[in-house]
């Protein structure tokens, strides 16, 4: 008896650890997410503050990241634009609908923006981006998706895609308050499961690799 109370002793104590060693690198994970333009002058300051590349790529998940793209794409801080993990069913009438895009505008996103429907996570974005890069004879791209995605991102392509130069553009959702973050319990679960899946990525990239393999 004696000995599993103090197994369950020292488990409870592993686990609080674990706990706190968790919610510390949680905390500097947010502290550091890469800073974002701030969305009223985004579309004015693309082309001073962003870095000229050969392409763009958005991943889905927000109406604000294709928005930036795009002023991105109209900036000319890319040639093209790729918008990676799109639903089944969106065409590029509607995204010219949902961004309220001029005639001028919309034939911009018609000819220079490109949907891509299969690809179901970030890794597969990068793949898809990857391809893209390939039959355009792109060598420098630039990924535009939300900052509290960016660090996991930016490791996912890195490493799928050595050989492409990239450039950052984090977006800040207009719901997402950093400054309050720990007050807010959707944020937290949020960016919890964020910081758990970038601790984890090397693992889940390792056993990937040896599947391939």
């Amino acid at each position: 008896m004696a000995q599993t109370n103090m197994a369950a002793k020292s488990l409870l104590i592993v686990l609080l650890l674990g706990c706190a060693f968790f919610m510390a690198g949680l905390q500097h994970f947010v502290l550091t997410l890469p800073k974002p333009v701030p969305p009223t002058t985004a579309s004015t300051t693309a082309s001073t503050t962003a870095t000229a590349t050969d392409g763009i790529v958005v991943i889905t998940g927000g109406q604000q990241r294709l928005a930036d793209g795009f002023n991105l794409l109209q900036s000319g801080a890319g040639k093209a634009l790729l918008v990676s993990g799109v639903g089944q069913g969106v065409s590029k009438t509607i995204l010219a609908d949902e961004l309220k895009l001029n005639p001028r505008e919309t034939a911009l996103l018609t000819c220079c923006v490109t949907l891509e429907f299969q690809a179901g996570d970030t890794r597969e974005n990068a793949v898809a981006a990857g391809k893209w890069a390939q039959e355009n004879g792109f060598t420098s791209l630039q990924l535009v998706t939300a900052n509290y995605h960016m660090p996991r991102a930016k490791a996912i392509f890195t490493r799928t895609l050595p050989d492409i130069a990239l450039s950052y553009w984090p977006v800040s959702p207009n719901d997402l308050d950093l400054d309050v973050w720990w007050k807010t319990p959707p944020i937290i679960r949020l960016l919890a499961r964020e910081y758990a899946k970038y601790l984890t990525e090397p693992i889940a990239n390792l056993i990937l690799t040896r599947i391939n393999d």
